[in-house]
C-alpha cells in the first residue's frame, strides 16, 4: 500500500488531536474514528486511513491508500483539513514518501 508522512511542526499538537478527535466523533461525510489513545488517532477516510500522532513540537500524519490516486487524493483532503483547524498557528502540511510499519501493524 503507498504511504505518504507529514510532519507539521507546532507546540499544540496534543490540542489539535483532542480537537480532530472531538470533530470525527460525528463521524463527518462517513468518515469514522476507529482508534482514539492518548495523543494519537486512527480515522477511516473512506478511501484511506490516516493516523494522527501527537509529539512534543509537532503532528506527526500518515496516510495509506490502496493506490498512488486514492493517495493522492486523501492527502489534498486531510491537508486542506489540518490547515484549516490550524490557520491561526499557520500550520503547514508537506507531505513525504512514507516508509515504515503500516498502521494495522503498530
Amino acid at each position: 500500500m503507498p504511504i505518504m508522512e507529514a510532519y507539521v511542526d507546532t507546540t499544540r499538537a496534543a490540542r489539535y488531536v483532542e480537537q480532530l478527535s472531538k470533530h470525527f466523533a460525528h463521524r463527518p461525510g462517513g468518515m469514522r474514528l476507529l482508534e482514539n489513545g492518548p495523543g494519537q488517532l486512527l480515522i477511516d477516510l473512506g478511501t484511506a486511513t490516516w493516523r494522527i500522532e501527537a509529539q512534543q513540537n509537532q503532528l506527526v500524519l500518515r496516510l495509506e491508500a490502496a493506490d498512488a490516486e486514492r493517495l493522492d487524493e486523501a492527502s489534498k483532503r486531510v491537508a486542506e483539513r489540518v490547515e484549516q483547524l490550524g490557520r491561526r498557528d499557520g500550520l503547514r502540511v508537506r507531505w513525504q514518501p512514507g516508509g515504515g510499519v503500516p498502521n494495522d501493524r503498530r
